[in-house]
């Protein structure tokens, strides 16, 4: 086996997350992380697709798997911002607001135009009341990818909840 099949199979990885064929996505990226098992950014897409699997059948064991990779990602490359941002969301989607504010915080810290660490601790704010900070957030998100699409509904409804009173969520 070769570079060349890590790839193959990254790339077969990254088509099925988008296509939301997580289980596929999962085994593609198993099968290239067996080839290049210290490629952190392999984990983190690895991850993505547990995420996915956790998401669409309510299945908590999914999201640990998502963060053993993540860890196992962050091990390899201390400073790679996008394990912490996608740990983060992985944290949130848990419930674990505390551990995902200090990834996506830490992710800014490594990299300030991680859009999603932005977006997610936006997020966080907005749940927690402090619609301002939660805005500030997701409107930086937006400045960084104009496209994300996400940061600029949530911006909508974090105002709308602000005007109507709402303290949290």
């Amino acid at each position: 086996m070769s570079q060349n099949d890590a790839l193959a199979y990254s790339n077969s990885g990254t088509r099925n997350l988008n296509q939301g064929n997580y289980d596929q996505a999962a085994a593609d990226f198993t099968q290239a992380i067996e080839l290049r098992p210290n490629d952190a950014g392999l984990y983190v897409n690895r991850s993505s697709a547990y995420c996915g699997i956790g998401f669409m059948r309510k299945d908590a064991s999914s999201f640990d798997r998502a963060l053993e990779d993540l860890n196992h990602a962050i091990k390899l490359n201390p400073d790679f911002a996008a394990a912490y941002s996608v740990r983060g969301s992985t944290y949130s989607l848990k419930g674990e607001d505390d551990k995902a504010m200090e990834d996506f915080n830490r992710a800014i810290q490594l990299d300030s135009n991680d859009d999603n660490a932005y977006f997610g601790r936006g997020i966080l704010y907005v749940n927690k009341g402090e619609y301002d900070r939660g805005i500030k957030d997701m409107e930086t998100a937006l400045r960084i990818n104009p496209k994300h699409q996400d940061a600029r509904r949530s911006i909508e409804t974090a105002r709308t909840l602000q005007k109507a009173g709402i303290e949290h969520l």
